[in-house]
């Protein structure tokens, strides 16, 4: 992932801005073409209330609307973005912007509802970094975004970031996180980050005892997530009783170990590419409902002491995860091994139901028809057969039996092994009423009524739950993004496309 990408989703990882940038503030006349001023004449609250919508230039420029005005700007809690400070800085000057950051953060008195610090280049920036630091010290900052725009890597963020305390939210990127194991940091303890709800460590270089000293500085922490981090830490170990959402967006990790965290209701695993092993480990979390997407070929995944193997078919008490009621998989139904994999993972989780599958390295995003004929050739011979019997022989699965409502095939193909599991939860899921196919985006229209006319057949097989709606959308393989996963007043954050089939052709 080049610089250009990886900065692009950075930004979309940002929380939304409070404001629009096309906000303005004009007085009302009479009709008589008198000079009413009327919005002069609302109350204190609600001009700081209009004044806090407003960019920080315009914000400060309303102190000349009138002396009624006067004073309003510095007794409301600044807003701040500093892309708007700038319209055009000198050639070549990469310390105006910081300069002008500089002047409003000392001209305000704080404190500072929403900071928002992304567009400045902190190289030799040490001195202004650091007088930041100490005025949402001093001063007090809600929400706080920091991002060192866009290189080096290595530039270091000061620990008085760590002397923050009024901090809710706190998004960080491009930064040498302090090292937290030096005496000078404040002690580990609630007292550090006592009111901090979301935390987003986005690009930056951090240890292992970083991420264990932020989890115990944080008593009321309820979003935490790692953004395009790519190995620092290698290890991240999670320890938190108050974690609702946990997220490793882009992030590739050696290892991911859930120790404990009673309080923990969403794990997102998000990397588009696949290629490198991740442990994920699963030890006290009673209330997890929602988990995905756990990778068939690329995640180790260990419950409690017992480590989940492809072809297990026998799973003991220790080794379920009974909370989760949302499952998203990747698998690559070619490969033999990926599929044992699916049916051994789907068997750790037997109150399952709302089960994603996202159908990884398939052949149907191809736009010509001749290269997608071609490809479904190579489907049936990947990476080792299954037998001819195997999909008959399939042992219990308790959740897709007894639990599962919903199914989405995300990228569906049409391959073999697809058409055979989507057939399987046919025959066995009692309570299913719904499945959802969703096809590749782009594809031609030819190639998509032919597809469409394979799927009229399986909507009119037998359900084993008497009736059950088929619908298939279309929908592009990266359509997720990281506000809808981080979303916590969704009950199912996954993707599902967009509807191609009407409901009453889909129902059988």
């Amino acid at each position: 992932m080049g610089l250009n990408d990886i900065l692009k989703q950075l930004y979309a990882c940002l929380p939304e801005t409070p404001f629009s940038s096309d906000a303005s503030l004009s007085a009302s006349t009479s009709n008589d073409g008198g000079a009413e001023d009327r919005i002069s004449a609302l109350p204190d609250d609600l001009l700081r209330n209009v004044v806090s919508r407003l960019t920080v230039k315009d914000a400060a420029r309303t102190a000349v609307l009138s002396s009624r005005w006067n004073g309003i700007w510095t007794t409301t809690p600044l807003v701040l973005e500093d892309r708007y400070l700038l319209i055009q800085p000198p050639a070549g000057d990469r310390s105006a912007l910081p300069a002008a950051v500089s002047r409003v953060l000392a001209s305000h008195p704080g404190p500072f509802r929403w900071v928002n610090l992304s567009c400045s280049f902190m190289d030799n920036q040490e001195e202004a970094l650091a007088n930041w630091l100490r005025l949402f010290a001093d001063k007090g900052v809600d929400t706080l975004v920091l991002v060192n725009c866009p290189w080096p890597l290595d530039v270091a963020l000061p620990e008085s970031i760590l002397r923050c305390s009024s901090l809710r939210r706190l998004y960080l990127g491009v930064w040498l996180f302090p090292d937290t194991s030096r005496p000078t940091v404040p002690p580990r303890g609630p007292d550090v980050f006592p009111h901090l709800q979301e935390l987003g460590i986005c690009h930056t270089i951090m240890r292992e005892r970083d991420v264990e000293y932020l989890l115990a500085c944080s008593p009321e922490l309820k979003i935490f997530a790692l953004i395009l981090s790519y190995g620092f830490p290698e290890r991240v170990p999670i320890t938190s009783h108050s974690l609702c959402c946990l997220l490793l967006w882009f992030t590739m990790a050696e290892e991911l170990d859930i120790v404990s965290a009673p309080s923990l209701q969403r794990l997102i695993l998000f990397w588009p590419h696949r290629g490198r092993t991740t442990r994920v480990k699963i030890g006290y979390a009673p209330k997890l409902s929602v988990l995905g997407y756990l990778d068939t070929a690329d995640h180790v995944l260990q419950i409690g002491n017992t480590i989940i193997k492809a072809g297990v078919t026998n799973v003991t008490p220790n080794a379920v995860v009974p909370s989760v009621k949302v499952l998203a998989l990747n698998v690559d139904f070619r490969v033999a091994e990926e599929v044992k994999t699916l049916l051994s993972f789907l068997r750790c989780f037997p109150q399952v139901e709302t089960l994603h599958l996202k159908v990884s390295n398939n052949g149907g995003t191809s736009h010509n028809e001749d290269e997608n004929e071609d490809e479904e050739q190579d489907y049936k011979d990947t990476s080792g057969k299954l037998s001819s019997t195997f999909w008959q022989e399939v042992g219990p699965i308790e959740c897709v039996e007894s639990r599962v409502k919903k199914v989405v095939l995300d990228q569906f193909s049409m391959g073999d092994n697809e058409i055979e599991f989507l057939m399987l939860c046919k025959r066995r899921a009692k309570v299913m009423h719904k499945v959802v196919l969703v096809l590749p985006a782009g594809i031609s229209p030819e190639l998509l009524s032919k597809n469409l006319g394979k799927v009229y057949p399986l909507a009119s097989t037998k359900c084993a739950s008497g009736s059950c709606e088929f619908a298939v959308h279309t929908g592009p393989r990266c359509s997720w993004n990281y506000r809808g996963a981080s979303d916590l007043s969704l009950s199912d954050p996954f993707p599902e496309g967009i509807v191609l089939m009407d409901r009453e052709r889909a129902l059988c």
